[in-house]
């Protein structure tokens, strides 16, 4: 991985930027600090109001496996495209599967809710209606919060696409997208021919592993093991980055 500052960083961004790429952002650990419960995450006013500027004059696109009601309440700006779910809500693709990804998660949650061992163990289970997230940050015992969730999952009928996060634990529909295939699938609905995606987990991993000629990606926090071609060193310089393009 390569500094996003570094002179050979600010010369690939530089490239990218222009061909007037797609801006696109995941929210927690990257507009958004982690924070201990989910629902009090916030964007920094810096970063709400520059990148609210930005979208005004480029194409800005918030991908999150956060909802979309969810993540239009954190949002003091309207960006161009906003998809929730990681890729289920806001793109046309995946709309007429949607009742089947409800009634898969409708049932992990009647099963997950009677796991014992997720209560026992500090999980919290939120329900995304097209997706589900175990959050094991406020557990006593990590190590065996995510052994409990593991074991509750291993149980789930039909088997979910399991995607690790930070402290989370994401549950999928079989057949539901993940943010690779919805930014894929997002930069073919809009003829966008290059892109810029920034995020910081697994769950973005799914981006940066695309590998895709006119797609340029960005890590918060360098990661031995990321497919991203660039990082930041911290959710700080978030910040410094939307700057950086808006100048461009």
């Amino acid at each position: 991985m390569i500094y996003a500052f570094s002179p050979e960083g600010v010369a690939r961004l530089s490239a990218v930027l222009a061909t007037r790429p797609l801006l696109a952002f995941d929210i927690d650990g990257t507009l958004a600090p982690i924070v201990a419960r989910p629902d009090e995450a916030r964007l920094p006013d810096e970063v709400q109001r520059d990148l609210g500027q930005l979208a005004m004059r480029a194409d800005v696109a918030i991908i999150t496996g956060r909802s979309v009601g969810d993540a239009r309440r954190m949002l003091d700006f309207e960006p161009r495209y906003l998809i929730g779910n990681h890729g289920v809500e806001g793109l046309p693709q995946w709309r007429k599967r949607a009742a089947m990804f409800v009634q898969a998660v409708r049932g992990w949650h009647d099963a997950l809710t009677a796991c014992d061992a997720l209560a026992a163990n500090g999980v919290a289970l939120e329900d995304k209606r097209y997706s589900l997230s175990l959050h094991y940050r406020q557990a006593a015992n990590p190590s065996a919060a995510y052994r409990a969730i593991r074991g509750c999952v291993d149980a789930l009928d039909p088997a979910p696409k399991v995607i690790d996060g930070k402290a989370v634990v994401n549950l999928l529909p079989p057949g539901a997208p993940d943010k690779g295939e919805a930014l894929r699938a997002l930069m073919v609905t809009t003829r966008s021919s290059s892109a810029i995606y920034v995020g910081d987990d697994d769950t973005d991993e799914t981006v940066f592993a695309l590998n895709l000629p006119n797609l340029l990606t960005l890590r918060v926090e360098p990661s031995a093991d990321s497919r991203a071609a660039l990082f930041l060193r911290d959710q700080g310089e978030v910040l410094r980055l939307i700057r950086h393009i808006s100048a461009h």
